[in-house]
């Protein structure tokens, strides 16, 4: 090969090579090639647009410079989260709450919003995170950031009016049914679904409970954690004895985007439940009630407890 004309070749193509740059800056804009030059300005404009949390401060650092967290709360659901009788928070995940803003050295300040309400509360700003768990649904990953490990795991049944037999499931999918749900909760999905011919009577948590027990409502999808409660306040419901309807994986969240924040609680949630305090707990508050009743209840261990 002659090296001359090679060379020749080279020198001769490099003005080609800066008008085809200098064109693309006139269509792209100097801020377009500023990011091809400069990756770390083009990963700041992501951040800013909320694919991740480095941009602004984390709620991680919020609270402990700070020495308080502020926690999006329904209290309607005890024993998860409820009033005690001088109106103090308290339930089983009222406690791991606490114990996490404690982890962080901050004090909890409790922001109470209806449950249907707390996911665009959330993305709204109105509380750091929430302070209660909620089922990881696809939907609501589109408005918050769920930790990926479990706070606790939640078998849904049926509780039944007084009086109101059935020998299959099956039976509740008719016209002459009506189901209480929880406005915007996993059952009321479910309850579309699976039976779509019922009636569904859409209320919050406490008034659905309430409307079973007085017999306005035949039927109401809940969690195991409720129903030995619901069975005592409302003396004549039943439960459905069978396996639970479906599962759902239920944890904490926060602002989309503050994923240092996920980290933190995804290590402290991990840390929790490999000592047991998870499984502890949840014995404590539902897990004993529910199994008494013969109903099946997670606690939520390591998976290599019994390995």
């Amino acid at each position: 090969m002659d090296v001359k004309r090679e060379n020749s070749s080279v020198e001769n193509s490099m003005p080609n090579r800066r008008n085809l740059i200098r064109g693309a800056g006139l269509v792209l804009g100097a801020g377009a090639l500023s990011a091809i030059s400069h990756p770390a300005k083009a990963v700041t404009a992501i951040d800013k647009a909320g694919a991740n949390a480095t941009s602004y401060d984390s709620i991680l650092d919020k609270a402990i410079d700070t020495k308080k967290i502020s926690f999006g709360v329904d209290l309607g659901f005890a024993p998860l989260q409820y009033k005690t009788a001088n109106g103090t928070p308290t339930g089983y995940i009222i406690d791991l709450a606490n114990k996490l803003a404690a982890s962080l050295g901050a004090a909890p300040v409790w922001v109470e919003i209806p449950f249907g309400e707390l996911f665009a509360a959330q993305a709204a700003g109105k509380f750091d995170m929430s302070g209660i768990a909620a089922t990881i649904k696809p939907a609501r990953a589109q408005k918050v950031l769920f930790s990926g490990a479990p706070a606790f795991v939640e078998s849904n049944v049926v509780l039944l009016k007084k009086g109101f037999a059935i020998k299959s499931l099956s039976e509740l999918n008719s016209a002459k049914v009506t189901i209480a749900v929880v406005v915007g909760s996993s059952q009321e999905s479910a309850a579309a679904l699976l039976y779509p011919k019922a009636k569904l009577k859409r209320l919050e948590n406490q008034a659905a409970l309430a409307d079973v027990g007085a017999g306005r409502s035949n039927a109401m999808l809940v969690g195991e954690f409720e129903v030995a409660g619901a069975t005592k306040a409302y003396p004549g419901t039943t439960v459905f004895k069978a396996a639970p309807v479906f599962v759902d994986e239920n944890s904490f969240f926060m602002p989309a985007g503050d994923y240092r924040m996920k980290h933190y609680v995804d290590t402290w949630l991990r840390y929790e439940t490999s000592h047991n305090n998870l499984a502890g707990l949840w014995d404590s508050y539902v897990g004993n009630d529910a199994r008494k009743l013969g109903l099946q209840s997670f606690s939520v261990k390591s998976a290599y407890a019994n390995s």
